[in-house]
């Protein structure tokens, strides 16, 4: 398990407390941020400024580092191009009407001319390239998965949103696959599991917090994702749910612990999220399909069962799922 997670799709990080959620029990979560960005910080928001600034996330700057994916530009053309006809047609004809999105031409390696050509992107205003809405989204969680996979960073790409998650697993045109059984493993171990302030944290009090305590909190997030690989290798689905009652009642102590260390750190106001963070190696999935597959293609991977497919960190924003704010 890895633990940094990479931010995406934006380049300002979301000012949330599931944000502050993904600070305090991970080790080091990074943004993907364009290198002119890097020399006029003033281009962030106010918010990202202060988390970089105090060294509490990560910039990833796209340039220095896409040459060593050795396809990335020709894995994702490839994704594109295997597209239903139907799909890129529906595409085609949104971007037309203003359906789309901004992307940095950093990002893109070239790929910025392929979608033009195919009708799904036109450039704007230099750096920034147009690209179709659902088409920048996929490109964007190609990146972040890519980018993660390189040695050199070893990140697991999180958002908080489950739509540009879900994009990894999708394929349009087709029917979809039935979730698998973990999905919903996942929904009922994470409910009321990661304690934190109910508000979003200035950078410095993460910081101060996460010197004193950010061993704990990472141990405790440790053992709950190998409790959801465990239990999701459980066929029998009685048992399975004996695991999983069994493994809330021994979590019940150790949040306890961890909400009473949030106060004494000067945080009152602390929520349990019913939804916090989401593994998503799937045990005993042997395929990969739609743009997880072009995420494997850009490195070439030979023999498909030997996949790793733990790039597919997800980090649900509980709103998505269970129609709750926090």
């Amino acid at each position: 398990m890895k633990n940094k997670v990479l931010y995406f799709p934006y380049i300002n990080v979301p000012n949330s407390s599931w944000f502050t959620r993904m600070l305090l029990y991970w080790d080091e979560v990074g943004v993907i941020v364009p290198y002119d960005f890097i020399q006029s910080p003033e281009k962030l928001d106010e918010y990202t400024r202060s988390m970089v600034l105090e060294g509490m996330i990560k910039q990833v700057i796209p340039m220095q580092h896409i040459y060593n994916i050795p396809y990335f530009r020709e894995a994702f053309l490839s994704h594109l191009n295997a597209l239903d006809k139907r799909v890129l047609i529906k595409r085609q004809v949104a971007f037309a009407g203003g359906h789309r999105s901004k992307i940095h031409i950093e990002k893109m390696d070239r790929l910025e001319l392929d979608m033009r050509d195919m009708k799904l992107a036109e450039e704007g205003e230099y750096p920034w390239w147009f690209v179709e809405v659902d088409t920048a989204g996929e490109f964007m969680a190609y990146l972040a998965a890519t980018l993660g996979k390189l040695d050199e960073l070893q990140y697991d790409p999180v958002s908080d949103n489950i739509e540009h998650l879900e994009r990894f697993m999708r394929v349009e045109g087709v029917n979809p696959s039935p979730r698998p059984p973990i999905s919903n493993l996942r929904i009922q171990i994470l409910q009321n599991v990661f304690p934190s302030p109910r508000v979003p944290l200035r950078a410095d009090q993460v910081s101060r917090f996460k010197e004193k305590h950010g061993n704990r909190l990472k141990a405790f997030r440790l053992r709950v994702e190998k409790e959801i690989i465990d239990i999701s290798n459980v066929r029998d689905e009685n048992l399975r749910m004996q695991r999983l009652e069994l493994f809330r009642e021994q979590t019940q102590d150790s949040i306890a612990e961890i909400i009473e260390v949030l106060r004494e750190g000067g945080f009152k106001d602390n929520t349990v999220s019913k939804l916090a963070s989401i593994v998503s190696s799937i045990p005993g999935v042997s395929f990969v399909v739609g743009l997880a597959n072009a995420v494997h293609d850009a490195f070439k991977t030979e023999d498909l069962s030997a996949i790793d497919p733990s790039f597919l960190y997800a980090a649900y924003a509980q709103r998505e799922i269970l129609g709750q704010s926090g």
